[in-house]
């Protein structure tokens, strides 16, 4: 009888033993912990060799970009998009379920909806301690012209350019464009993802060549607003990847620091154009002006191309009218396409 008290008092340190054990066992994560996944991804060139985000973006590598991932359990999670959809700053995922990999981190899947674009997407990826995979799948923006229209063909460029005091250069300054791109571009490709791809030549190439993914993508608001949004780090890449091959000249790669500051500005909200149901896009001043700057910087290879005799101006090279870029009272580009030939 005198043993009994002692039985139960076993049986009272046993259970709350057990509740201990219990409680302890919630921090037993199947995975990393939340504080060893929760964190800031991102795969931009400054990054380097720091870089911990893996994505790919309709089947191909994305870079440039950024995810943030949060977690307070390790079993459900949110996710943050940074500029990854056309023309859309921020994208948020939540509720999202986490399933341990076996291997100390986790995999997810889902269908989305961007916040602000209504773009569809479905996704796919994992994350553990140090690094996050992520896949977006199958990206669908609203139906608009452009995607309707596929690919448009390349016809001529108009320009619009009046220098203060009247002096008109648009014919002759539009002529000379038409120069150089009736050489090197053939077609622009507008997806059903949003990116835009374009059939080119280098300007000492025959073949025609197709531009890579994920360079530049576009968005529109309405029927005649489009956004285009270059891909800087991609770009740069690519011309990096470019000159590896080609062996170019050096001064592109220096320049390129400058270049990347100049054009990080239409990263996120992107150029504004106008576009019209006669396949025509048009670039105004007031977006241009960041050019004028960018040519400052590029190398006089290309700063010093003609543009021919101009009256008042004399012989007047690309560079000379960057230069001049103050004087400009008013300034359009026009890109001018056809449906012909359409693929």
């Amino acid at each position: 009888m005198k043993k009994r008290p002692l039985f139960y008092l076993f049986c009272m340190v046993a259970s709350i033993g057990g509740l201990f054990l219990t409680s302890c066992n919630d921090d037993d994560y199947a995975g990393a912990a939340p504080d060893e996944i929760t964190a800031h991804y991102s795969n931009k060139l400054s990054d380097g060799t720091r870089s911990n985000l893996a994505l790919t973006y309709s089947g191909h590598e994305l870079i440039g970009k950024s995810v943030n991932f949060e977690t307070n359990d390790s079993r459900t999670a949110q996710l943050t998009l940074q500029c990854i959809l056309p023309h859309e700053m921020e994208t948020q995922l939540t509720g999202i379920s986490l399933v341990p990999d076996g291997q100390g981190g986790y995999t997810f899947e889902g269908n989305a909806t961007g916040n602000q674009t209504g773009t569809t997407f479905s996704y796919n990826g994992t994350v553990q301690k140090g690094k996050l995979a992520l896949d977006i799948k199958s990206p669908q923006i609203p139906t608009n012209p452009l995607v309707e229209a596929k690919k448009l063909n390349f016809v001529k460029a108009g320009v619009v350019l009046r220098i203060s005091g009247g002096l008109d250069l648009g014919g002759l300054i539009g002529g000379k464009l038409d120069e150089f791109l009736k050489p090197v571009l053939r077609d622009v490709s507008f997806h059903a993802d949003g990116n835009i791809t374009a059939s080119y030549s280098g300007m000492q190439e025959a073949a025609w060549k197709s531009s890579p993914a994920n360079l530049v993508s576009f968005y529109m608001t309405d029927g005649n607003t489009l956004y285009v949004t270059p891909n800087v780090d991609m770009i740069i890449r690519q011309i990096r990847l470019n000159q590896a091959v080609t062996r170019a000249d050096d001064n592109l790669i220096t320049v390129l620091p400058k270049v990347y500051a100049l054009l990080n500005q239409w990263s996120t909200t992107g150029l504004k154009l106008t576009y019209n149901e006669n396949y025509a896009i048009t670039l105004n001043k007031t977006e241009l002006d960041p050019i004028f700057a960018l040519l400052k910087v590029l190398p006089d290879a290309i700063r010093d191309i003609s543009i021919g005799e101009i009256p008042v101006l004399g012989e007047t090279t690309i560079g000379t009218l960057a230069d001049l870029s103050a004087l400009i009272s008013d300034l359009s580009l026009t890109l001018y396409f056809n449906r012909e030939n359409a693929g």
